[in-house]
């Protein structure tokens, strides 16, 4: 965002060209708290999207292309809604900016509170057009938090180790998607028995409209980011920052990684059930889900520690030690895992390698988790019918877990003043 006068917690200070916040240390942990609940509630909600798509497709009798409009609408909102903000910056439309950052978190957990409450309406005339709609104003909501929430974290405290705190917020965010799965198949399949029943999918989701709505409360009461507007700053400099081609390359870079993240996670129940691969029951293919974005939550805490002060040595320790309490918790969770988790437990111990190797390079790093990542897709399109094939798509996850925070650091480098 621009430059804003901060009240009440202390004022801005500047480095590199980003707005910083200079608040006492009591503060920031505030904040931290405050912002790592959001990111935990928006990410175990983007996750069970990949659950109501085999849901709906039983529900409503659609095709597997049908079904695939639950990622569609969910994540055609962000591109939607950030088109909207950023349009409304270059034709000096000044609403956004009078929000801030407090506002704009606020309003996106009132749209995704609206769009939970859809599905009441949708449960009861079990309607698809209206579940998509629920989901597309949740996933525009959730626009307004990824806007306001990330820079927000980079920007309060130390600069030295704001890739590393993003690294860890996301961490929050994908431990959420590491447990939704598991949750979401009680809940959906054993407790509701949704699959027989649409009307039972109300209830889920009206007690997350009332998670939301907690969250509400923990931001205004909780996170400390009083702004003031100032109606004399510049205009349209947000829209001028494209003509940045890091930027531009960064825009393209998320673009490419959201699609390959969010298809395989929405298609990954399909391929584990699908009887020319591994065969698994669709509840047994959703408690898997667990480990894909499990991975991600694996890779980004130890992408934190890569990117922490420590020495090699004991990043090292550390790294093996979080990867495999984490490891731990997901089997205990799912249950029912047999030897070959060895595959998983393998490229774990690649993705330590490999980070440790990068030497915190960013670039470096999305150069070796991509050719992975391709690697990985490659072996399990040729050894389909394979339980290999079934882990290497699950592994996924654990290189995909730093390409975002990496991608969005280098997208802003060198825009100077374009950060804000």
């Amino acid at each position: 965002m621009r430059q804003r006068t901060y009240g009440g917690v202390g004022s801005p200070a500047r480095e590199g060209g980003l707005t910083r916040l200079k608040t006492s240390k009591t503060a920031n942990s505030l904040n931290f708290i405050a912002l790592y609940f959001l990111f935990f509630g928006w990410g175990f909600v983007t996750c069970l999207n990949d659950l109501l798509t085999p849901i709906f497709k039983g529900l409503f009798s659609i095709s597997h292309f049908q079904a695939n409009l639950v990622a569609f609408a969910f994540f055609t909102a962000y591109f939607i809604g950030s088109l909207i903000y950023v349009m409304a910056a270059k034709f000096g439309v000044n609403y956004f900016e009078r929000l801030g950052y407090k506002g704009l978190i606020l309003l996106g957990l009132a749209l995704s509170t609206l769009g939970c409450l859809i599905f009441i309406p949708a449960a009861a005339y079990k309607s698809y057009e209206l579940f998509l709609s629920g989901l597309f104003t949740i996933g525009f909501g959730f626009t307004f938090l990824q806007i306001s929430a990330n820079p927000l974290v980079l920007i309060t405290g130390n600069q030295e180790t704001a890739a590393s705190r993003l690294n860890l917020a996301a961490g929050f965010n994908s431990l959420a998607t590491a447990i939704a799965p598991l949750i979401g198949v009680y809940v959906f399949y054993e407790l509701l028995q949704v699959k027989g029943n649409s009307g039972n999918l109300k209830y889920p989701y009206i007690i997350l409209a009332g998670f939301f709505m907690l969250l509400a409360f923990i931001i205004w009461k909780f996170l400390n980011t009083k702004e003031e507007y100032s109606a004399s700053r510049e205009t349209g400099g947000k829209l001028f920052a494209l003509n940045h081609l890091n930027l531009v390359f960064g825009m393209l870079a998320i673009f490419f990684y959201v699609g390959s993240e969010v298809t395989i996670g929405t298609n990954l129940v399909a391929f584990l059930k699908d009887p020319h691969t591994v065969g698994l029951e669709e509840s047994s293919a959703g408690k898997l889900l667990a480990f894909y974005w499990g991975g991600a939550m694996i890779g980004r805490f130890l992408g934190a520690i890569a990117l922490g002060k420590l020495n090699i040595s004991s990043k090292f320790l550390l790294m093996i030690l979080v990867s495999g309490a984490l490891t731990l918790f997901m089997v205990y969770s799912v249950g029912d895992i047999e030897s070959e988790l060895s595959y998983y437990v393998i490229f774990q111990a690649l993705a330590i390698l490999l980070l440790l190797s990068c030497k915190s390079s960013p670039r470096l790093n999305l150069l070796m988790f991509s050719i992975v990542n391709i690697a990985n897709l490659i072996a399990a399109i040729l050894l389909h019918d394979t339980v290999f094939a079934a882990w290497a798509i699950l592994s996924i996850g654990i290189f995909n877990s730093v390409m975002w925070p990496n991608i969005f650091d280098l997208a802003l480098a060198n825009l100077g003043k374009f950060k804000e």
